[in-house]
């Protein structure tokens, strides 16, 4: 091709057609600039097929993760949640321990003492924050929601490891009326019987349990505030991530 153009270019120029010639010169640049614009525009096209694929494949990805750490935050919410209503019923069992069986005293202390945290998975959204493909995603506010998620997690754990220490400092007051096997052995079953025997209505009934009681309620409900504020979080990134996908 470049040949027979050449070999136009040069019988114009032994046959001193110069304005012929220029003409052709010219409309030779222009179908070499179409050429150019045209191999853009295919590069271009290619690129956006591209980043379109590896768009979706982010969000389809970060998706799965936030459903996922959405199930567990239910979940912690849940048992965390348990404490303050055991709180109430602490309260009327302490007014009338003589209504309510063994049983109902170490449900109660069982309830009181959940120490379940927030722990999501993080690594859909890290990979997408490493690589840059976070930037593929359009919405401008989804972005800055998932930029600021795991600090907004980590100011959970305040909450958290109060719950963590106030539940192992209150193990020493447990201690002389429940057996730790009779705590254990739910998850362990294997483990032999105590030798000897738990007295949940005896620690109830101490006077020390009112506050136990109360220090359990006041920082569970701290948290379950913060766990609710993640909760609003996460359930925007998720309607964001839907609409971003169905764009």
């Amino acid at each position: 091709m470049i040949k027979f153009f050449r070999k136009i270019r040069q019988r114009l120029l032994s046959e001193n057609k110069v304005s012929r010639y220029l003409v052709y010169a010219l409309g030779e640049i222009v179908l070499v600039v179409i050429g150019i614009l045209i191999a853009i525009l295919l590069n271009q096209w290619r690129l956006e097929s591209e980043n379109s694929d590896t768009k979706r494949a982010v969000l389809d990805a970060l998706q799965l993760e936030f459903e996922s750490n959405l199930r567990q935050l239910d979940t912690v919410q849940f048992y965390i949640g348990k404490v303050p209503e055991a709180n109430v019923r602490a309260n009327k069992i302490m007014r009338s321990p003589d209504d309510y069986s063994d049983r109902d005293f170490t449900l109660l202390i069982n309830d009181l003492s959940y120490t379940y945290t927030f722990n999501p998975v993080n690594g859909a959204l890290r990979s997408a924050i490493s690589s840059g493909e976070i930037h593929l995603i359009q919405n401008k506010r989804l972005i800055q929601l998932l930029f600021s998620w795991e600090d907004k997690v980590k100011d959970s754990d305040e909450e958290a490891v109060r719950i963590y220490q106030f539940q192992y400092e209150s193990m020493a007051l447990k201690a002389k009326y429940i057996r730790l096997t009779d705590e254990w052995k739910y998850a362990y079953p294997e483990m032999p019987e105590p030798i000897h025997s738990s007295d949940p209505r005896g620690f109830v009934l101490n006077e020390a349990f009112e506050n136990f009681s109360i220090l359990a309620y006041a920082y569970a409900r701290e948290y379950l505030e913060e766990l609710n504020e993640i909760q609003v979080y996460n359930d925007e990134i998720l309607s964001l991530i839907a609409q971003e996908l169905n764009n």
